[in-house]
């Protein structure tokens, strides 16, 4: 059993990170097409339609999480992560890094720092996917009974505002790695 407030603090996050995520991603269609097609896992024929599907699919799954109580929208959220991992995988595997990942393009670039907006393809980003896969399924275990007071509410705030600073952070530093990378290879 499950603590209602880590219930709720993951409910809130993940609902907070994929209707950020979708609403992105449909307000920056082209972009987020070129960021697809440079994948090469699906023909270029498919990519307008996902492009959008992918959008709607996160922003609806970010809705349910708010909404819903159901163990479906963890388990539709830990596939469409997995989803994301494996065009990751195959990406790396492939040789094929310098690719953004889409999952942090910058939304309040100007033209000068579209490109230094971006998060190329690396392992830091499949292990990160696997840990949200992993909270995304503590969700689905049943929470227990207690009644949520004023100071679990604070909580809550707190704990929103902290896993924003450090899942922000991390993706900051699987930016930083990459120019750092960039910049070993460019010196040696």
């Amino acid at each position: 059993m499950i603590d209602p407030v880590i219930q709720l603090l993951i409910s809130i996050g993940f609902s907070l990170l994929f209707i950020v995520a979708g609403l992105h991603k449909l307000g920056n269609r082209l972009r987020f097409q070129g960021i697809i097609e440079a994948y090469q896992v699906v023909p270029k024929s498919w990519v307008p339609l996902l492009v959008i599907k992918i959008g709607v699919i996160e922003t609806a799954l970010g809705i349910a999480w708010l909404i819903g109580n159901s163990v479906l929208v963890p388990l539709l959220s830990a596939v469409l992560l997995s989803s994301y991992i494996l065009a990751i995988s195959l990406n790396l595997y492939r040789g094929r890094t310098y690719i953004d990942c889409g999952c942090g393009f910058s939304a309040f670039a100007g033209k000068k720092e579209i490109d230094a907006g971006i998060q190329q393809l690396s392992f830091g980003l499949v292990l990160r996917n696997y840990l949200l896969i992993a909270l995304a399924l503590i969700a689905v275990l049943p929470s227990t009974g207690r009644v949520l007071g004023t100071i679990d509410f604070f909580g809550i705030t707190v704990g929103l505002i902290s896993l924003l600073l450090i899942y922000s952070a991390v993706n900051q530093l699987l930016s930083n790695h990459n120019a750092i990378g960039a910049w070993r290879n460019v010196s040696g």
